[in-house]
């Protein structure tokens, strides 16, 4: 591993040098004991990330309480497009900040540690929880529009984007490769359970008081910060840029800290693995979009069966997804580690493949069902099976990356994957009116769209090689191919 003193431009070593079927990616101190490590350190990366799911949702049904309740109260058609109004323009001023911020506090985590960044947004979501609160409670001097103004305080910490990102993160930090893939799904899980949880709770909590679930979700915020503070460790060193250390000023710290940022990005553009694994998750955030309210809407027009009926669809879908990250997924890549002997690269490979194939299959069983319940509710099994792609894919490329980049690599990813929820929504909402408008099947089309993103992302996977990679793109064990 490179000097953690060493400054960070064009030139520096982004990549490991010698991945080992055994040895752990990140640093010789935990390659003793990194299963000790792991085992101890699993119960609060669990609770932890269960509490920031939790977190994050109820701060995300409690902002909205509000304006549900006003939704129920009043049914006029100009108050139900206010309100349709405010919700979409609140995610959007909200999700802004982050979009912009994000690649730069995932610079700052792998320089000053994880745990200050993580703390810098949490700070940011309670400050946004915050200001939504104050314009509930004082709807008499303010508007309801003012609730755009919270996105601002986004720009403390990015947000719920950098959150995320920073927990996984400090789970790569821990694990071993042969172990990342299962504690990827350790955090996946816990958000899943948390969501299938607090979903209807918050629903329940709204029928007695709508402030109710709005304090509690506050509650748990101020619990998770608390709860960093507190239980989480620092595992990263902080790497101090040598440039930086000596610039006199303020602003020529934070310009070097900002061509750290530039540095990174030239690197992308020059790593051939990279630069063909992450558009894809664009790509997968993007097809994953028809799978939500598109699929309730196709199966209420082909099958002549209501929303709240087709709704069962996406439980069904829930249902197998947390199998899949309980069971299926640990147990996949468990077998190909201890039966078939394959190399940590070579196994995430292998899982993401699987995973992008159950989801090309069921996107096609979508778009060919027609109006088969069969068929369609086949096309839903295979899509749950595949939306477990993240966390291969994201382990592939934590096995590639020296582990004081992972910061600014996983809030890349971050982006890329909002940045496809973004597109994708309105994108697939007009190939859908479009299908319509065609008839017969192709009433399916958006299924058919999200088939061909996947299809792409199989191609992308199949053809790179990480493992080759490593070697040539650092010009071997005493090249420097990035200089």
């Amino acid at each position: 591993m490179a000097d953690d003193t060493a400054s960070t431009d064009e030139t520096t070593r982004l990549l490991n040098t010698r991945p080992s079927p055994t040895s752990h990616p990140h640093s010789n101190n935990h390659k003793s004991s990194g299963g000790k490590n792991v085992i101890a350190i699993t119960p609060w990366r669990i609770i932890l990330s269960a509490a920031a799911a939790a977190v994050l949702l109820m701060l995300n049904i409690g902002s909205d309480m509000q304006l549900q309740q006003q939704q129920q109260r009043c049914s006029v058609d100009a108050v139900q497009s206010e309100v349709a109004y405010i919700n979409g323009w609140k995610d959007s001023f909200e999700f802004l900040p982050a979009m912009l911020l994000v690649l730069p506090y995932g610079v700052l985590t792998d320089r000053i540690g994880r745990k200050p960044v993580l703390l810098l947004a949490i700070v940011g979501c309670i400050l946004n929880n915050v200001w939504i609160r104050v314009v509930y409670w004082f709807s008499d001097v303010f508007p309801l529009r003012a609730v755009w103004f919270g996105g601002l305080w986004q720009v403390i910490g990015a947000g719920t984007v950098t959150f995320s990102s920073v927990f996984y993160v400090l789970v790569a930090d821990v694990c071993p490769a042969e172990q990342r893939i299962v504690a990827f799904a350790h955090l996946q899980t816990a958000a899943l359970f948390s969501k299938l949880v607090f979903v209807p709770t918050g629903g329940a909590m709204l029928a007695v008081n709508p402030w109710l679930p709005m304090f509690i979700s506050s509650v748990f915020l101020l619990a998770g910060l608390c709860a960093t503070v507190l239980f989480v460790p620092e595992l990263c060193h902080p790497h101090h840029d040598r440039h930086a250390s000596k610039a006199g000023s303020l602003g020529r710290r934070i310009r070097a800290h900002m061509a750290s940022s530039g540095a990174f990005v030239r690197w992308l553009a020059k790593n051939r693995s990279v630069v063909l694994l992450m558009p894809c998750f664009f790509l997968i955030s993007l097809g994953e979009q028809s799978n939500g309210t598109l699929l309730l809407q196709y199966a209420s027009k082909q099958l002549g069966w209501s929303l709240a009926d087709a709704s069962y669809l996406l439980s069904l879908a829930a249902g197998v997804h947390l199998f899949d990250l309980i069971i299926l997924v640990p147990t996949i890549s468990t077998f190909l580690i201890q039966q078939l002997h394959l190399h940590e690269a070579a196994k995430d490979k292998r899982v993401a493949q699987l995973c992008v194939s159950f989801l090309v299959g069921g996107s096609m069983a979508l778009f060919l069902g027609g109006t088969s319940s069969t068929w369609i509710m086949l096309g839903q099994l295979l899509m749950a099976l595949g939306l477990a792609i993240a966390i291969p894919g994201r382990s592939m490329l934590t096995g590639i990356v020296e582990p004081r980049h992972l910061g600014a690599l996983y809030t890349s990813v971050s982006v890329l994957t909002y940045g496809g929820i973004l597109v994708g929504g309105p994108l697939l909402a007009n190939v859908f009116h479009w299908g319509m408008s065609l008839g017969d099947f192709w009433i399916g089309l958006p299924f058919f769209v999200s088939a061909g993103c996947f299809a792409v992302t199989l191609v992308v996977i199949s053809v790179a090689d990480v493992a080759g990679d490593v070697a040539s793109d650092i010009g071997g064990p005493e090249g420097d191919g990035l200089a």
